[in-house]
C-alpha cells in the first residue's frame, strides 16, 4: 500500500479543552499488495482527529501519516508522525518464492508542513525510521493545491518518495540464495535514492457539520535503483495505483 496511515491526531492541547470536537471514521481502498506488486490487495484503516471547539476543520490528505502536532506557528506546523511500511510474503504472489518475507511494520519520525498560500497551497515532508535498524529511513515529500467549492473540497498534487540504502534494499534486493531457488529472479542489490514519483487527487463532501465523505486516487511510478530490481521488472510492475474512500463523523465531548 502506498498511502500512509490514514488517521491523524491534531494539536494535543485540544484534548484538554471543554467541548473538544472529535472526528472518527474509517478509510478503505485497494492498492498493490507490496512495493512493485502486480497484484492488488484491499485494506482499511480507522480515522481519528480532534480539535478545539472554535477551530475550523483543517484540511488533510488521505495519504498523510498519523501525526501529532508539537509546534504550530502561523502557516508552519511541526510534529511527530507514524507511518506503516508494507509487508510481503509468498502468500501475496507465489513467484516471490525464496524472497525473505516481512510483516507490515510501523515507522516513526517527524513531519513538517507549511502553507505558503493559506488554505490553497500546502507543502509537506515526512521522514521516518523503521522500528528495526535495518528497516532504514524513508522520506515522503508532497505539494497540494486545495480548492473549496461550497460543500465540496478538491485537492491534488505531486509526490516524491526517497529511501536510504537499507530501506530500498529491504523492498527491492534479491539475495543470491533466492536466485538459486527461484529462476524468475536474478541477484540484485538496490541503492539509496528516489523510490517513486507520482501524484494524488482527492474530493470530499460535507453532508453537514457532523458528516463528511471522501474519495481519492493516487498514482506512483517506481524509479531509480528500485525500478531496476527483478522484483519489479520480471514479476511485478513499476506503476502503482491506489484508490480509496471514507466516511467521517464529528461530535463534541466534555462540558
Amino acid at each position: 500500500m502506498t498511502s500512509a496511515v490514514s488517521a491523524r491526531a491534531d494539536d494535543l492541547s485540544a484534548l484538554f479543552e471543554p467541548r473538544t470536537l472529535v472526528s472518527v471514521g474509517s478509510l478503505f481502498g485497494a492498492s498493490p499488495r507490496y512495493p512493485g506488486a502486480r497484484t492488488t490487495g484491499f485494506w482499511g484503516f480507522p480515522y481519528l482527529s480532534f480539535r478545539g471547539p472554535d477551530e475550523p476543520r483543517s484540511w488533510w490528505s488521505p495519504d498523510d501519516g498519523l501525526d501529532a502536532s508539537l509546534i504550530r506557528q502561523g502557516p508552519v506546523e511541526l510534529g511527530a508522525v507514524l507511518d506503516l511500511r508494507d509487508g510481503r510474503s509468498a502468500r501475496d504472489d507465489r513467484r516471490l518464492l525464496g524472497l525473505p518475507g516481512r510483516p507490515l511494520a510501523p515507522a516513526f519520525g517527524l513531519f513538517a508542513e507549511v502553507w505558503p498560500v493559506q488554505d490553497i497551497l500546502r507543502l509537506r515532508a515526512e521522514v521516518t525510521q523503521g522500528v528495526r535498524d535495518h528497516d532504514g529511513v524513508v522520506a515522503k515529500l508532497g505539494a497540494d493545491l486545495v480548492g473549496h467549492f461550497g460543500r465540496f473540497t478538491l485537492s491534488g498534487g505531486p509526490r516524491l518518495v526517497l529511501g536510504d540504502a537499507a530501506a530500498t534494499r529491504l523492498d527491492f534486493d534479491v539475495p543470491v540464495r533466492t536466485a538459486l531457488v527461484n529462476p524468475l529472479l536474478t541477484p540484485y542489490r538496490a541503492s539509496a535514492g528516489p523510490r517513486s514519483i507520482g501524484a494524488t487527487a482527492a474530493v470530499s463532501y460535507d453532508w453537514s457539520e457532523s458528516w463528511q465523505i471522501l474519495a481519492y486516487l493516487r498514482y506512483d511510478r517506481i524509479v531509480g535503483s528500485a525500478a531496476g530490481s527483478p522484483i519489479v521488472r520480471r514479476i511485478g510492475q513499476a506503476d502503482a495505483v491506489t484508490i480509496g474512500s471514507g466516511l467521517i463523523h464529528t461530535f463534541a465531548i466534555g462540558q
